[in-house]
């Protein structure tokens, strides 16, 4: 009887260590964070767009029905105390994000998702871009700062990838309407994917953006980011 009662006590104390532990959301009420098994779905597109002209006039000259709200986020987290500069490393985060309300579809169309999913990707292929440009600087700089000075470079670089990729993916697939465009570029953003995936976004990022705050006590937010180098407010 001793025995069954101490289990029992330590179950419960380990069932009661589960539950407040803190959940890794990667998604909100209001957007969904880049996840590789998170599929876009006819419910996600939550807003109404019947009655923008500049939209529903794309759906009609470019098969443009389907309209997906992306968008970048990021942040730099620092240590909370100067004096733990070093002792704990500065945590950028790069997370691309789709926006429910804004997001949607004026006509049902067979792969309009699907294409739609792409530059969603296109995205993540850009945070992948912007976290192994700051991984690679951290190996040829060991120590703290590198990735506060470099962190609006690199930002930029990725975006500047991430609109380069959405440009010429909307020409050939929107504008021009080439042949078979949609499977090529699924193919080819499937295969950075794949050459980046060791930077891929992990839970824990997109949850740094669900709670908006530090996900560890003894960080802060950098909370003014000037040129290539950040305020401490």
């Amino acid at each position: 009887m001793k025995n069954v009662t101490i289990f029992s006590f330590l179950l419960l104390g380990l069932l009661l260590g589960l539950n407040g532990q803190e959940s890794i959301l990667t998604e909100s009420e209001t957007h969904i964070f880049w996840q590789s098994d998170r599929i876009l779905t006819k419910n996600d597109f939550k807003g109404d767009c019947s009655n923008n002209p500049k939209l529903v006039k794309l759906c009609e000259e470019n098969d443009l029905c389907t309209h997906a709200s992306l968008g970048f986020f990021t942040v730099l987290d620092i240590p909370k105390k100067k004096r733990e500069a070093g002792k704990f490393l500065e945590k950028a985060y790069f997370v691309p994000a789709f926006e429910k309300i804004t997001s949607c579809i004026i006509e049902d169309d067979s792969i309009g998702i699907y294409k739609q999913k792409v530059v969603f990707d296109i995205y993540e292929v850009s945070a992948r871009y912007a976290r192994k440009q700051l991984a690679l600087l951290q190996d040829s700089i060991e120590g703290y700062g590198i990735v506060s000075i470099m962190f609006k470079s690199v930002e930029s670089k990725s975006i500047d990838l991430q609109d380069y990729l959405v440009h010429h993916f909307t020409k050939d697939v929107y504008i021009e309407q080439k042949e078979g465009a949609y499977l090529e570029w699924r193919s080819r953003i499937d295969s950075l994917l794949v050459d980046l995936e060791e930077f891929a976004t992990k839970p824990e990022d997109c949850y740094r953006f669900v709670k908006g705050s530090p996900l560890d006590k003894n960080y802060k937010m950098a909370k003014k980011i000037i040129g290539d180098m950040f305020e401490e407010k």
